[in-house]
């Protein structure tokens, strides 16, 4: 799967470089619009869409984006309804975490931003943006050797595992400084405008979770008819005091960095860009720690529920060093005719730790019947939901900017296991 999704990224590349491969007429809407707007924002994280501003201007952001591998909008809103009538059972839950399908597992990352950020140009070779926002990582896996017992019972087998169940979040507070270095045009007035995007992010810890198991398979866990045996040992991580009033400034701090190179041909309407960001870490305080270990082999299911319930929690207090999930983005746009702009981009994440980061791939259209107005429509492949869809909005003109867009991933509004959506608003001096 992840063969075909790169494969379909880079052909969807090839076909951007192809259609664009004229000159842009003056009198298009491709030679009218701002270089700024031509590269379109991406409902991922992007450190860099403050430093492309047209103008000077301050704008507030916020977008989120979260899915997972299995569970569609459809069953949660059921569980909603049999909650909002005081009826949920930890029994419906495990009902529900029954429909995985076999071998799949069930993954989850959710990513948010909310802040302002100031920037614009500076001449015409250079551009800088400063940002203040808060950003939430979490991401995490239940193993389908863990899932297996629920669905399938031990009729068909005896022994399971924790496997690879574990679970990561973090909460972060920061202030960015991103600059861009504009080269050229290179060799001809047609020649290509390389710019440089070089950033660094000093970040304030809110508020961080982790779970995991100890023990590297999983574990081990035998239900058979002669008796019951476990031996599994579990860590638990929570920043203390975790609902105290934020913005908090003494629970650690860290630094991150972000490359990126884009290389635009304005006359012919093609660009290429690679993108690195998040590569940081950064610590934690005062973390508590708690740990268990459970070693139990009996024939009697009551006195196994009772060791469950009896378990021994130790309890301590850590710092941790967090490594950031590193992002990894490789683009493509061109102009298709007058109105119409392609753009193909494959996410991934390196160097992820506990968070999971599957490749995907991203398909978009800007359809500019007037200019100033961007209609976009995209879809979405890989990830943990598969094939999904974007659509947005924007008004782009010299005084203010607005962009709001939204996607359903893995499906299409009710069968749909995860959205998307931002809203940009800025005004320029």
């Amino acid at each position: 799967m992840r063969r075909a999704i790169t494969l379909a990224a880079l052909a969807g590349s090839v076909c951007v470089a192809g259609i664009a491969a004229q000159a842009v007429p003056d009198s298009s809407q491709a030679a009218r619009v701002d270089a700024a707007y031509r590269r379109t924002q991406n409902l991922r994280i992007d450190p860099f869409r403050h430093a492309f501003l047209p103008g000077w201007g301050l704008v507030i952001s916020t977008g989120v984006w979260a899915e997972n591998s299995a569970l569609n909008l459809k069953d949660v809103r059921a569980f909603q309804y049999i909650d909002d009538n005081d009826k949920l059972l930890v029994t419906d839950l495990i009902d529900a975490l029954g429909l995985i399908p076999r071998g799949s597992g069930l993954g989850v990352t959710t990513v948010s931003e909310n802040g302002l950020y100031l920037g614009g140009p500076i001449g015409g070779h250079l551009g800088l943006g400063v940002t203040a926002q808060a950003r939430v990582y979490g991401g995490g896996s239940i193993d389908d050797d863990a899932l297996a017992f629920i669905r399938d019972g031990n009729g068909s087998r005896q022994d399971f595992s924790l496997g690879d169940s574990r679970g990561e979040g973090i909460v972060t507070g920061e202030v960015s400084l991103h600059s861009l270095i504009r080269l050229g045009p290179l060799a001809s007035v047609d020649g290509a405008v390389v710019t440089l995007g070089l950033g660094g992010r000093y970040l304030w810890s809110q508020g961080y979770v982790r779970v995991r198991s100890l023990v590297a398979d999983g574990g081990s866990i035998r239900i058979a008819p002669d008796g019951v045996s476990a031996s599994f040992d579990i860590e638990t991580l929570v920043t203390q005091d975790i609902d105290e009033q934020l913005p908090n400034f003494d629970r650690g701090t860290g630094l991150a960095g972000d490359l990126m190179v884009r290389v635009e041909w304005p006359t012919s309407g093609l660009a290429f860009e690679g993108m690195l960001a998040n590569v940081g870490k950064i610590k934690v305080l005062d973390v508590e720690r708690r740990t268990a270990r459970l070693d139990v082999v009996t024939s009697n299911l009551i006195e196994f529920a009772d060791s469950l319930d009896a378990l021994d929690w130790v309890t301590d207090t850590v710092d941790v060093e967090v490594n950031l999930p590193r992002l990894v983005r490789f683009s493509a746009s061109g102009w298709a005719n007058r109105i119409l702009q392609l753009d193909v981009s494959t996410t991934f994440g390196l160097d992820t730790g506990e968070y999971d980061l599957p490749l995907a791939v991203d398909l978009g259209t800007t359809w500019r019947f007037v200019r100033a107005f961007p209609l976009r429509v995209g879809v979405v492949a890989g990830g943990h939901g598969g094939l999904g869809y974007t659509g947005g909005v924007a008004i782009e003109t010299g005084n203010f900017i607005l962009q709001v867009a939204g996607g359903s991933l893995g499906g299409l509004f009710g069968n749909a296991t995860g959205a998307a959506g931002r809203l940009d608003l800025g005004f320029y001096f």
